[in-house]
């Protein structure tokens, strides 16, 4: 399931680089395999849906998009609007509260995909995101990149891309 507001977040994006006729192609191509919705009022925002509305949308805004720089900037737009917090009562949260933290944000925001960490030791993580089609990379380059900067206690990021897969190598 879901949110409407992370639907809602990835039809602005594309109303705000594309236009409405950007977005209105965006619904044709979401409702393509049958109807879902016929306009972006049609979306409550705290209400769930299925993960159909999502693959509609997401597949919808890579076919409008297009271009891999937009398709990273939407990764981008939706962690700038996901309300992402890392601070703590004492500060910065420690590097495993972190990366949980870290793939709950994704998993809110990409919940079609299998997002899941490991400790490789006391400050170094991966953080593996599966289950992905390869046009959807640059969105999910352009989410985790954005919030590695809002962490800002990261010193080192690798990242290894696989067939249907992408894993991050945190080092704080």
């Amino acid at each position: 399931m879901v949110k409407g507001y992370i639907l809602l977040r990835m039809m602005d994006y594309v109303a705000k680089k594309r236009g409405v006729d950007g977005l209105n192609r965006m619904v044709d191509k979401a409702n393509e395999n049958g109807i879902l919705f016929t306009k972006p009022a049609d979306i409550v925002e705290d209400n769930d849906y299925p993960s159909g509305y999502y693959m509609g949308v997401i597949n919808g805004a890579i076919q409008v998009l297009k271009d891999e720089s937009l398709l990273k900037g939407l990764g981008i737009y939706l962690a700038e609007n996901a309300n992402i917090n890392f601070r703590g009562i004492a500060g910065h949260y420690p590097p495993r509260k972190s990366v949980q933290k870290m793939v709950l944000y994704a998993r809110e925001n990409f919940p079609v995909f299998h997002t899941g960490y490991r400790t490789m030791s006391e400050k170094t993580y991966w953080i593996r995101v599966s289950k992905i089609n390869p046009t959807v990379y640059p969105i999910i380059e352009g989410f985790f990149a954005k919030m590695f900067e809002i962490h800002g206690g990261i010193s080192n990021v690798k990242r290894e891309t696989m067939d249907s897969a992408v894993k991050y190598y945190l080092k704080f």
